[in-house]
């Protein structure tokens, strides 16, 4: 669901009411009765507060919308410790479009902000980020978000792979290909005219025993 769409037919549908507004407040001769001209004056005013909430904000959701965008998110440990060096080659593919990151640290698991790489997908855009997601952990995690571009159209089914190989033993980490369902998520009011979000998150498997 795109808001934009949808305030642009309310905005479309209420511009017509301008005009009539600014008629109702024209001159009118002196002895008119008072108690119209003030309901004219006020319906004058509550018209114009309505098109300007319009325009800066949501009042239909409340003045609780806010913006967001549509992701899937898949993350989980690898097989290196985290005591370990990692260098690795991230391919992440959705609908068969690819983007491949390389992620270098030479020191153990990141203290504070995860090491990150970015890459453009038709349609798109893919970050990977090399992480301490969860210090119980003993591997080393990594996050990769997919990142549509604005008013790309997502369907149910579509497929996400990602494989991720360790450059020093040449030796595949991670090897995953799902298809998803979308979640529609609401960042701040749900309602009818409140900014939704397709969002799905998948897991990566831990890695299996040596």
């Amino acid at each position: 669901m795109k808001v934009s769409g949808i305030w642009a037919a309310v905005i479309q549908h209420i511009d017509p009411l301008v005009p009539s507004v600014a008629r109702r407040r024209s001159p009118r001769a002196e002895g008119g009765a008072p108690r119209r001209a003030g309901l004219r004056a006020a319906a004058a005013a509550t018209a114009l507060v309505g098109l300007g909430a319009l325009t800066a904000g949501c009042p239909l959701c409340d003045g609780n919308d806010i913006g967001c965008g549509d992701s899937v998110e898949i993350s989980g440990p690898i097989g290196i410790a985290v005591d370990a060096p990692a260098h690795l080659t991230i391919e992440a593919c959705w609908k068969q479009r690819c983007g491949t990151v390389t992620l270098i640290s030479d020191a153990p698991r990141p203290q504070h902000t995860p090491l990150s790489a970015s890459a453009a997908i038709e349609g798109g855009r893919v970050l990977c980020e090399l992480a301490d997601l969860d210090p119980t952990n003993t591997h080393w995690e990594i996050r990769i978000v997919f990142s549509p571009d604005p008013n790309t159209d997502l369907e149910d089914g579509e497929v996400y792979t990602v494989r991720v190989v360790d450059d020093d033993a040449q030796r595949e980490l991670v090897s995953l290909e799902r298809s998803v369902t979308y979640e529609e998520v609401y960042p701040g009011k749900e309602g009818a005219f409140c900014t939704s979000c397709a969002h799905a998150q998948i897991e990566i498997p831990p890695p299996a025993a040596e």
